[in-house]
């Protein structure tokens, strides 16, 4: 078994708690004009900080899936497995949505392929993931005849296209208030986006891991991570407040701000595995899987039992994140000591 490379489960760990405040945060930003400008605003703070999430896993994947050799077996097995964890959540939630009962059978396994919001919408992730798991042969071979003139193109095209005219665009709409309707889906760079971060991984943990940064560029990463965050933050608040409704375009994963914060995160981590030597840390990263697929379980019940809106984010997000954390993480944990039921999880 490959042993387990410390720096880059913590950023596993970092990017499902991430994740988890996003849901939390959510609820913030999708109360605008129900509920203080403040409140909003700080919603805000936690939602842009947070969405380097999805970006940092799809890089991780990608930093380690492109360096292997294609094997046929992993390959079919790898795409099953995921089609079951995906069919199998899916059932999950839609039916603590719907009831349970055979009849509903058919729309669960339908609701899986076509349709998250169903089930429920953080299972949006499972789709572009089994896409590019599905392509990943021909990606590797493609990677691994990239030049380093190619590699520098294509972050630089990837960059322009995907975060800085797809996202900005919308924001130009907003602000002008002119018809733009600009779309150009160049293939592999901005029709495909989150195949950029799964291919960006590659690159920058290939040319970073063996780099020791000195403690000005640590500075340096961590300062570009705040300014790129705050900005998302800055920006989606003010834009919103003077169209009077959420306007987000700079908090997508395509946004360019977005892909300077996550890439600050993984080159400040890439290179530091020397750095990280506790044993906890395999024991919280190893269900960082079970806890992405479980958390909305553990948020829908306290979303039941309170309106998280009426608290002040700047208790929820932090206390609920951590709560709903800790629950799925010994859920998950708990569902990997049973035979049958660890499969639903890893």
């Amino acid at each position: 078994m490959t042993k387990r490379k410390l720096n880059i489960e913590f950023i596993r760990i970092f990017a499902v708690i991430m994740t988890i405040s996003i849901h939390v945060s959510n609820l913030y930003l999708n109360s605008f004009g129900n509920i203080p400008n403040s409140f909003f605003g700080f919603g805000a703070v936690f939602n842009s900080f947070a969405r380097v999430c999805v970006p940092l896993f799809f890089m991780i994947s990608g930093a380690f899936a492109l360096e292997k050799e294609f094997d046929r077996k992993k390959y079919f097995e790898r795409i099953f497995k995921f089609l079951i964890i995906l069919i199998a959540w899916s059932a999950i939630y839609y039916f603590c949505k719907s009831g349970f009962g055979i009849k509903n059978l058919g729309k669960v396994i339908t609701n899986s392929f076509f349709n998250a919001n169903m089930t429920s919408r953080h299972l949006w992730y499972m789709y572009p993931l089994i896409g590019i798991y599905l392509a990943l042969p021909f990606i590797q071979n493609m990677c691994k005849n990239m030049s380093r003139e190619l590699e520098n193109l294509f972050l630089i095209l990837w960059f322009c296209l995907s975060g800085l005219s797809v996202a900005f665009l919308p924001l130009a709409k907003f602000i002008t208030k002119t018809d733009i309707e600009i779309s150009y889906p160049v293939p592999l760079l901005n029709s495909a986006y989150y195949l950029g971060y799964f291919i960006a991984g590659h690159i920058l943990y290939k040319r970073f891991k063996n780099i020791e940064l000195s403690k000005k560029q640590n500075i340096l990463l961590i300062f570009g991570y705040i300014l790129s965050s705050s900005a998302s933050a800055i920006i989606t608040y003010f834009v919103s407040l003077k169209i009077n409704r959420l306007c987000e375009p700079t908090g997508w994963y395509k946004s360019a701000l977005i892909i300077l914060a996550t890439a600050f995160i993984f080159i400040l981590f890439a290179n530091k595995e020397k750095a990280f030597k506790s044993p906890i840390i395999s024991l919280f990263s190893s269900q960082t899987f079970g806890i992405y697929l479980s958390h909305m379980l553990f948020l829908n019940i306290i979303k039941k039992c309170i309106v998280i809106t009426d608290i002040n984010p700047l208790i929820s997000v932090p206390v609920i994140t951590l709560i709903v954390y800790l629950a799925s993480w010994i859920f998950s944990l708990i569902l990997s000591k049973i035979p049958l039921l660890k499969k639903l999880i890893a």
